[in-house]
């Protein structure tokens, strides 16, 4: 993965956490042990590559939870 995608994806994690921060229920739907994978609803390039990593960890046995990003709720600090 480019460290471009890897950028992108750090800003989606960072998204994330403000995310539960401001709605801790949103841990709730995640299942304990679960490989966490962001699927950007704005970022076709990085959706696409993030969802052939969720496939790949779930076809190697990991339990995969996929959480949509939509772009309303990314923002960059």
């Amino acid at each position: 993965m480019s460290s471009t995608f890897v950028d992108r994806n750090i800003r989606l994690g960072f998204q994330l956490a403000r995310d539960i921060v401001d709605d801790p229920s949103l841990l709730d739907e995640i299942p304990e042990g679960a490989t966490v994978v962001l699927i950007p609803d704005d970022d076709a390039e990085l959706a696409e590559a993030n969802l052939r990593q969720g496939i790949a960890a779930f076809r190697a046995g990991a339990n995969v939870y996929l959480r949509h990003m939509r772009a309303t709720t990314a923002r960059e600090d």
